[in-house]
């Protein structure tokens, strides 16, 4: 006997259940670098856990960090990004968190993006708290083996490629904290834009004069862009001067 419309929408939904409960087992754990699961509410859909399976949320793009010379590059060739390039700042697509880098192991992250509801862990739940087994760092104390990234995507406005500012540093977690700060103000007035931002170089003379001048990466909004990414962003001195709130 033939199966019936309903019956056949029937079967059709037991296998979509099936399919996502086998991808979604297929995932590999996130963990606490003891080997102990997180508990980690997944709210995913089947597409988004596959695409987190295939291609885990990580550094889009290419990847741009700030160096040791106080400039903003491109980690795979050392080239320094001019300060007049506009990047047009996707901030919906923060991600925020902890990595353990391992060293005979790919590293253990505890990660997600920041508006996609995400809500990192506090440091206390993820282990290895043993001071005394932590390696030591460049200055010769107990190095915590988990580190707080944040990614900051970027898309170039003149030739709309995408690149990642990846940073563990208080001053780089600052500057990213800085620009979300800008961009929920924005949104009050502007919900369907994105701040247009440079990338520049400020500083701190340090409190010890052996240190001298500190060099920090600044992610300075010059405009705003429509979060269509085909648009052309516009910083026009009167888009960045326009800071009309509505009440």
């Amino acid at each position: 006997m033939p199966k019936t419309p309903e019956q056949i929408k029937k079967q059709q939904k037991q296998d979509a259940e099936q399919e996502t409960a086998a991808i979604k087992a297929a995932l590999p754990a996130v963990t606490n670098g003891n080997g102990t699961a997180l508990a980690v509410p997944d709210n995913r859909t089947s597409v988004q856990a596959y695409l987190d399976e295939v291609a885990p949320a990580s550094i889009v793009g290419r990847m741009i960090k700030f160096n040791k010379e106080g400039q903003f590059v491109c980690s795979d060739n050392d080239e320094a990004i001019s300060e007049d390039t506009d990047f047009t700042a996707l901030c919906d697509q923060t991600l925020i968190g902890w990595i353990k880098f391992n060293n005979d192991a790919p590293p253990d992250r505890v990660m997600g993006l920041l508006y996609d509801g995400f809500v990192m862990p506090g440091r206390d739940t993820l282990g290895d708290t043993d001071k005394s087994k932590w390696d030591l760092g460049l200055d010769g104390h107990p190095a915590d083996p988990w580190q707080h990234h944040v990614y900051a995507v970027l898309q170039r406005g003149d030739t709309a490629e995408l690149f990642t500012y990846t940073t563990s540093s208080i001053t780089g977690r600052r500057a990213i904290g800085n620009l979300l700060r800008h961009y929920e103000r924005m949104t009050r007035a502007y919900p369907d834009m994105f701040p247009v931002v440079k990338l520049k170089t400020g500083g701190f003379q340090h409190r010890d004069d052996r240190v001298g001048w500190v060099k920090t990466p600044v992610l300075a909004v010059v405009g705003r862009a429509p979060k269509d990414s085909a648009a052309k962003p516009d910083t026009s001195t009167k888009a960045d001067l326009n800071d009309e709130i509505p009440f």
